[in-house]
């Protein structure tokens, strides 16, 4: 019985022992069959992973190429907006060129019109000065023609030719020389009246040969332009002022006596008049 039992053990050993390597090939079998299988699946998502990676990688270069472009768009825009910029302030800068030459052209109108309103006005006041004068001079050279033939009519024993300028000239001296002149001396130098030797005197006033006042002593006193002038502004500084101070005044600023140079011209006029009657008296003897 015991030699049975052996081989019992024995046969039951081996199928352990074949059972084993059975599942050692079953389990080799499978993992290999899992393996084949892992790698068939591997093999079959790669390229899904690969098409995952590219849509990846183009959506990346996508982005990218989109990002560059929008930064182009943002670049571009930008330039273009300098461009504006700068364009509408070379017009800005231009336009207000423009309007300041536009006031200067105004300015300088209104300066010419003006310049020609002034030159018109001064042409305007010279013609008109002209005429005044013109009309002031032929006045007084009717008044003249006027004394001279009142001169002349009044005149006695001026026979000689010399009525006319030359007898105004003396008449006007006579007085200027002796600065005051008694008026019937005066009328009787010159052969007239004593009426028409104040009326002489008042048309040589008028016309501006002549200048002064007369007194209640029968007498003419030659005033000059510059004792006119002292008195006037005398005047204006004293304000209102009674007779006996204007008088008082005036004869400190009115010389009424002849001056060294005048009384030498008096003088040297005596002496010719003195050979003079020296000479008619030779005659008459004679």
């Amino acid at each position: 019985m015991a030699p049975d039992g052996g081989n019992v053990g024995l046969a039951a050993l081996s199928v352990a022992v074949l059972l084993g390597i059975l599942g050692l090939f079953a389990f080799f079998a499978l993992r290999t069959k899992t393996a084949a299988e892992e790698e068939e699946k591997q093999k079959q998502q790669a390229p899904r992973r690969r098409g995952a990676l590219d849509r990846m990688q183009r959506g990346a270069r996508a982005a990218g190429e989109a990002e560059e472009a929008d930064e182009g768009k943002k670049t571009n825009a930008l330039k273009e907006q300098k461009k504006q910029e700068k364009r509408a302030n070379q017009q800005a800068q231009q336009q207000a060129e423009r309007e300041a030459q536009q006031v200067k052209a105004e300015k300088n109108a209104k300066y010419s019109q003006k310049q020609q309103e002034r030159e018109a006005e001064r042409l305007r006041k010279e013609a008109e000065q002209e005429q005044a004068r013109k009309e002031k001079e032929q006045q007084e050279q009717e008044e003249f023609s006027k004394w001279k033939e009142m001169f002349a009519v009044e005149a006695e024993g001026e026979d000689d030719g010399s009525i006319g300028e030359s007898a105004v000239e003396k008449f006007i001296d006579y007085v200027k020389l002796r600065k005051v002149v008694n008026l019937e001396d005066l009328a009787a130098e010159f052969r007239m009246r004593t009426v028409a030797a104040i009326n002489r005197l008042e048309e040589l006033e008028k016309m501006g040969r002549l200048s002064g006042i007369f007194d209640d002593r029968g007498k003419y006193i030659y005033i000059t332009v510059e004792e006119m002038a002292s008195v006037a502004e005398w005047l204006k500084r004293k304000g209102r002022v009674n007779r006996a101070d204007l008088v008082a005044g005036c004869n400190k600023l009115i010389r009424l006596n002849p001056t060294e140079e005048d009384k030498e011209k008096l003088d040297a006029e005596a002496r010719t008049a003195d050979l003079g009657g020296e000479a008619e008296g030779e005659t008459s003897r004679e």
